[in-house]
């Protein structure tokens, strides 16, 4: 069974089963999957150089697989990055889509809306996209390399038309827009706002263009280079807020100082507020698919319950590889949770391990939970409670790079501790192994943590 046939099997399983219950009225009004166009590709890209940009009939049936598990689950957006371009936009913008691709683009749209799954496209807001036009018109570059400054006002006719190419060029239901991933403008102009001063201007600018042009569409800001933890910022979010539909503290950052204040911001804004999660894996690009076995199932539902508590009502939950049955049970147990905050976690956990494993026995899916939840702790102990992505690899590479979420986040004594864990945990999913009829897919995870034991011990 290749890595292929284990997810057209994990979704087979899925979609056989008994239908989900709908998503509660009282859910996550947002509910985001989001990601590099790659990041949830059954198969990897080994020599390929990050960001990649592949797009073939084998990623095609990845997505229509995954929009039937996401209308399933009631994860109701794809927030997808890299359907235009990789990191700069041509600076006559059109010729970034060539027609074979477009028309692959197309596809991948229609097969979503055919689910009932809005497509919302990441956008870079004056930075991530624009180095070929900076070469173009260096005058527009102003101490940061990457990004254009945000008080010229020919940098605004460049973003506009960008904006005009991603409404114009495909049937996308909305953006999800970053304007600090290469950061800010430094120069004399630009500094004079604070960092969430300007990151708010820059968004409300193209959104309130946005609204003017496509008044019907999704506009969100993933709020990287916001300062959230400061409350001096609270005016800039709110006045933000008028202009979107949701606004996203990425790694819920908004509790770093007070774990009051997220509370405070929710009830002062005009939109949906959310985060990415919780803790979860980054999706390597260049890796097998079971080099690794990290759920993060306890600490993703604690925190989406805890959100939703406190009045956040949108998530972009980040791109998982399906083919990873840690990723996987985590995916399901964060879009249940999302659809159904009323219902406790650990009962989503248990619901997805009877549907997935096709367990009917209450014991040995206890014991499936316990095992999943015991291999989560195993690693997660380690690391204090945040909300975010944990890289398996070095992101910027072209080839399968090294274990850094072993060797660079843990400590020599904290590996040892791990290794020391997940030997318990093998032995709890080789116990099952006679009782759970998805018998393939408990040798996957036999062989993920082989391969963990692997890294640990190089």
């Amino acid at each position: 069974m290749n890595r292929r046939d284990f997810l057209a099997a994990s979704t087979g399983v899925a979609l056989s089963a008994a239908a989900a219950p709908a998503a509660s009225p009282e859910g996550f009004r947002y509910r985001g999957y989001l990601g590099w166009i790659t990041d949830l590709a059954t198969e990897p890209d080994p020599r390929a150089p990050w960001p990649s940009m592949r797009l073939d009939g084998g990623l095609m049936k990845d997505y229509r697989q995954t929009y039937r598990l996401m209308k399933e689950l009631g994860l109701q957006d794809l927030c997808v990055w890299g359907l235009y371009v990789s990191r700069a936009w041509p600076v006559d913008i059109k010729s970034s889509v060539p027609a074979d691709r477009g028309r692959l683009v197309e596809r991948l749209i229609d097969d979503a809306h055919a689910e009932g799954v809005r497509v919302v496209s990441g956008l870079g807001i004056y930075s991530w996209g624009f180095d070929e036009i900076l070469k173009h018109k260096p005058h527009l570059m102003k101490g940061n390399r990457s990004a254009m400054c945000g008080s010229e006002e020919e940098s605004w006719d460049w973003m506009r038309k960008v904006i005009d190419f991603v409404f114009e060029r495909f049937p996308i239901d909305g953006v999800s827009m970053q304007s600090a991933d290469q950061g800010r403008c430094t120069c004399e102009k630009c500094k004079r706002f604070t960092e969430t001063e300007y990151h708010a201007q820059l968004n409300i600018r193209c959104a309130d263009y946005i609204r003017s042009r496509w008044p019907k569409k999704v506009v969100a800001v993933s709020g990287w280079g916001m300062r959230f933890e400061d409350e001096a910022n609270l005016p800039h979010l709110v006045e933000l807020s008028k202009h979107i539909d949701y606004l996203i503290d990425v790694r819920d950052s908004s509790r770093r100082r007070d774990r009051t204040l997220r509370k405070k911001i929710i009830g002062s804004l005009q939109c949906a507020f959310g985060t990415l999660g919780g803790p979860q894996v980054e999706p390597p690009q260049h890796w097998a698919r079971d080099r690794w076995f990290l759920p993060s199932i306890r600490r993703v539902g604690e925190h989406l319950e805890e959100l939703y508590g406190e009045g956040g009502r949108a998530c972009e939950w980040f791109y998982h590889i399906l083919a990873n049955p840690g990723c996987e049970i985590s995916t399901w147990v964060a879009a249940k949770t999302l659809a159904d905050p009323s219902t406790p976690w650990r009962r989503h956990l248990e619901s997805s391990v009877e549907r997935i494993y096709r367990v009917r026995n209450t014991a040995v899916r206890d014991g499936l939970c316990e095992a999943f939840l015991a291999a989560e702790d195993a690693y997660l102990r380690h690391v204090p409670d945040f909300c975010g992505t944990i890289s398996m690899e070095p992101l910027l590479s072209s080839e399968p790079g090294p274990p850094v979420y072993l060797t660079k986040r843990l400590n020599a004594i904290q590996r040892a501790a791990y290794a020391a864990d997940l030997k318990p945990v093998r032995a709890r999913f080789e116990k099952l192994l006679a009782d759970v009829p998805e018998k393939r897919r408990l040798r996957f995870i036999l062989r993920s943590i082989g391969n963990v034991e692997k890294d640990l011990s190089a």
